[in-house]
């Protein structure tokens, strides 16, 4: 276990794993040792659902929802009954308030052994107080941009999403400039700026110490798309305390 890690998640309320110079060797070894099972991970985010519920009526995000449970006592990850994705108005207050019900998780997404892996480490991060099972909400998002819609990757703004923990890793950024992640302290003062740019940068987020936000995403040749694909997973607690 890097101790490092979950020091930084108490005290600045979050920790880079990899970008901006900064590569963990615990998961830099993950991203090695899968590296091919990475690439036909990331292939899964071509096949993303177009995102109906944008109150904005913007045609810029695709995505996929699985929800799961991680076992500590027999180490092992349980896809959950699918279920709509709820969040209330005030943790979204531009799409929340409704059950927005989005496609799964294919198997093979699921079933590829880095997801596990990815999961397993944040877990050995983030367990220290006697926990028995964590829920998982996973997202998959593709943001795209083109010449006539900017790509906006947090349309609702500055925001918690109600976890304990969140990782939020890039697989891609193709053809876009923008996407700068934000962290900010309680009172909303910024705390870090930067663009994880490569495959596999991640942070960790403390989501009850800080806020978090990424600016919108533009295409750099504006005769083609741009995208930039990421992974989401928010890790809950109090829901099995």
């Amino acid at each position: 276990m890097e101790t490092r890690l979950s020091k930084e998640l108490e005290t600045q309320g979050y920790t880079l794993l990899k970008g901006l110079n900064r590569v963990l060797p615990a998961w830099g070894e993950i991203l090695k040792q899968y590296e091919d099972d990475f690439r036909l991970f990331h292939q899964s985010w071509n096949d993303l659902p177009p995102d109906v519920f944008l109150s904005d009526g913007g045609h810029y995000r695709f995505r996929r929802y699985s929800v799961f449970s991680w076992s500590m006592k027999k180490s092992e990850l349980e896809l959950l009954p699918h279920e709509p994705h709820f969040q209330s108005t005030y943790r979204n207050n531009m799409n929340g308030g409704i059950n927005r019900d989005f496609e799964p998780f294919k198997e093979r997404t699921i079933n590829n052994p880095i997801f596990t892996a990815m999961i397993m480490f944040v877990i050995q991060q983030i367990s220290h107080q006697d926990e028995q099972k964590w829920r998982i909400q996973a997202h998959q998002f593709r943001i795209e941009a083109n010449s006539e819609e900017v790509g906006q990757p947090t349309p609702e703004g500055i925001h918690r999403d109600g976890a304990d923990f969140i990782l939020i890793m890039v697989l891609e950024r193709q053809n876009i400039n923008g996407g700068v992640s934000h962290i900010y302290d309680d009172a909303k003062h910024l705390i870090f700026g930067g663009v994880l740019d490569g495959a596999g940068d991640a942070v960790i987020i403390n989501d009850k110490l800080v806020w978090h936000g990424v600016s919108e995403v533009y295409p750099i040749d504006k005769r083609k798309k741009g995208h930039r694909d990421v992974l989401v997973l928010t890790f809950h607690n109090k829901e099995f305390s």
